[in-house]
């Protein structure tokens, strides 16, 4: 589901002259992607944030993460953490490379930069108050809730780590050090490119191929031998395999390509911004 979450942001100006201090309200606006299933625990935030924000009725695109050294992706970041009620403006992200490792944050102290050092594709936690973080543009963006043991993670799976099973390795790395069990897992997927819209070349297609079994949900091969792949769903069923409940797992997203006006594609786009899928776990007794 989709939804738009209105905040305000106080601007203090001080004049040089002793008049009192002008306090300005601005309405922004984001409209963030959230899923039913996650949107029901009490317990957990998460949200996929969408290309642009709205500020007094006009539109500000969400600035990539490498324009400016990262500086306005940072302020931007922040107010979308805002709109979410998340006062902490630090978030952790790894060093994404199209593989299967997973990082363990098991350190409230630690650096946001040390951790951005760590080569991984997914991340994990039991620390409250600690949001983590994927950026995508096309790539599924996965978040992980287990409501018994009260952990998370969040998982960047594109066409490499989902073929490395990313998501599987994942939910591994939940049962080892958490003692999370699968069939007690809620999966959401976000915003990605889709069936419709992700054609690949036939060299790619291969281990989809197997994958698929000739269900013919993951891979679809036209009359000019067109070759299509559907992730979400290739993830969906991975993750059915590693003994997530189908009923607990919502694969069911935007497609970024059709909606390229509200979503970042890089497929559509070339070299374009990010998208921010972010977890994060409330305090519980």
């Amino acid at each position: 589901t989709k939804s738009s979450v209105y905040f305000f942001l106080k601007f203090s100006i001080f004049f040089s002259l002793p008049l009192p201090v002008m306090i300005f309200l601005f309405k922004v606006m984001f409209s963030s992607f959230f899923i039913n299933s996650l949107s029901n625990q009490s317990s957990l935030v998460h949200a996929t944030s969408s290309r642009y924000f709205i500020i007094n009725d006009k539109k500000i695109p969400f600035s990539p993460p490498e324009k400016d050294n990262g500086e306005l992706f940072r302020k931007h970041q922040t107010m979308f953490l805002d709109s979410l009620g998340i006062g902490k403006n630090i978030i952790f992200r790894t060093s994404q490379c199209h593989g299967n490792s997973v990082y363990v944050l098991q350190n409230p102290n630690i650096s946001i930069d040390k951790v951005s050092q760590f080569k991984a594709d997914a991340i994990v936690t039991h620390l409250p108050e600690c949001s983590i973080m994927v950026l995508t543009a096309d790539c599924v963006p996965i978040v992980i809730y287990d409501p018994v043991k009260h952990v998370t993670g969040v998982v960047h799976a594109g066409r490499l780590g989902t073929q490395k099973k990313i998501l599987s390795v994942t939910i591994e790395m939940l049962s080892r050090e958490y003692g999370s069990r699968p069939e007690d897992l809620i999966v959401g997927m976000g915003p990605a490119i889709r069936g419709c819209c992700y054609e690949v070349g036939e060299d790619c297609i291969w281990p989809f191929i197997k994958m698929d079994s000739g269900k013919s949900e993951i891979v679809k091969i036209t009359n000019k031998k067109k070759f299509f792949l559907d992730l979400p769903e290739a993830n969906r069923r991975e993750g059915r395999e590693a003994g997530v409940l189908n009923c607990n797992i919502y694969a069911d997203g935007p497609c970024t390509f059709c909606e390229n006006q509200r979503w970042y594609s890089y497929r559509k786009e070339g070299n374009t911004g990010r998208l921010i899928t972010m977890t994060m776990l409330r305090p519980r007794n």
